[in-house]
C-alpha cells in the first residue's frame, strides 16, 4: 500500500495521470478480495468517503435497511455498492439502491439494502459483506474542481485514498434476540498442544477486534467466531497450557467490551 501511495505522489508531480487511475483500480480490486476482518474499514478519515456504521444488522423479516454515506473530501466520488456472500466469491441475494450514484464533496446520501431471496438458517445469524466502493473522478476533473474551490491539494489526497470499504451484513432471524456482547461470556477457550480453540455456543457471530494470550497477540485468520462453531488458532510462541486470554468483542452498535478468561 505504501508503494502505491508513493507512486501516486510521484505521478501527481510528474503528470502520469492515466497510470494513477489504473493503479487505483488495481488497489480497489485487491482490497475487495482481502476483506476478511475488515469491518473497521467502514469509518474513513476526514479526507475521504465514510459509512455510517461498522456493521449492518438485517432482521430476516425486514423490508430493507438504510445506511448513510458521507463524502468529507473536497471533490466528488461515484459510489458503487454490492452485497457479497460470506466467501466473497459471489453475489448475495440483496439489492442496493441506488447501486451507483455521484456524491459531491461535503455531502451525505443514503443507500437502501433490500433482501431479494436466500434460504438462511432460522436459528442463527448469517454473514454477508456490504462493499461500498468510492470511485474518484478522472484526474483532470478532480484538479479542475479543486482549483475552482481552492482545494487542489485536498483533491489529490482523496484520489489516493479511494478504496473499497467492506463491512459485515448480518442476517438475524426472528428467533435470535439481543446483542452478542451480552452473551460473549459463553464463549469458551481451550488449549491443547500448540493450539488454542475458541468455542461459540451462541447463535451470534462473535466479532473480535483484539485477542491476546498472556499479553501476546493472537493471530486470527478471521476476525470472528461463527455461531455454534469452533475456531482453532496457533498459540503465540512461548505460551504454555496455563494462560490468561483477553479478547474484545464488538457489539451491534460498534461498542467494544473486553473479556478475560483463565485457561488451566
Amino acid at each position: 500500500m505504501m508503494i502505491i501511495i508513493l507512486f501516486v505522489i510521484r505521478c501527481v508531480i510528474t503528470g502520469c495521470r492515466s497510470e494513477i487511475v489504473n493503479k487505483l483500480r488495481i488497489v480497489s480490486i485487491v482490497s475487495g478480495i482481502l476483506i476478511s476482518g475488515m469491518s473497521c474499514m467502514a469509518l474513513a478519515d476526514d479526507s475521504g468517503v465514510s459509512l455510517g456504521a461498522t456493521r449492518v444488522i438485517y432482521p430476516s423479516d425486514s423490508k430493507g435497511v438504510t445506511l448513510s454515506v458521507d463524502n468529507k473530501a473536497g471533490n466528488p466520488f461515484l459510489i458503487k455498492s454490492v452485497v457479497l456472500d460470506e466467501s466473497t466469491k459471489k453475489a448475495a441475494p440483496f439489492v442496493v439502491t441506488p447501486p451507483l450514484f455521484r456524491l459531491d464533496g461535503g455531502r451525505r446520501n443514503a443507500i437502501k439494502i433490500t433482501r431479494t431471496g436466500g434460504d438462511y438458517p432460522a436459528d442463527r445469524e448469517s454473514l454477508n459483506w456490504l462493499c461500498v466502493q468510492s470511485i474518484p473522478p478522472e484526474p483532470d476533473a478532480a484538479w479542475d474542481e479543486g482549483k475552482k474551490e481552492g482545494g487542489g491539494a485536498k483533491a489529490s489526497v482523496s484520489v489516493q485514498l479511494s478504496l473499497n470499504s467492506c463491512i459485515k451484513l448480518l442476517v438475524r432471524p426472528d428467533a435470535v434476540h439481543g446483542n452478542p456482547v451480552d452473551v460473549a461470556d459463553k464463549v469458551s477457550w481451550t488449549i491443547k498442544g500448540k493450539d488454542i480453540t475458541a468455542s461459540n455456543p451462541t447463535p451470534f457471530y462473535m466479532n473480535v477486534s483484539r485477542a491476546t494470550v498472556n499479553g501476546r497477540k493472537l493471530n486470527m485468520e478471521r476476525s470472528y467466531i461463527p455461531p455454534f462453531s469452533d475456531e482453532k488458532y496457533l498459540l503465540p510462541e512461548g505460551v504454555m497450557a496455563k494462560a490468561t486470554i483477553q479478547w474484545t468483542v464488538v457489539g451491534d452498535y460498534g461498542e467494544q467490551k473486553e473479556k478475560t478468561v483463565m485457561v488451566n
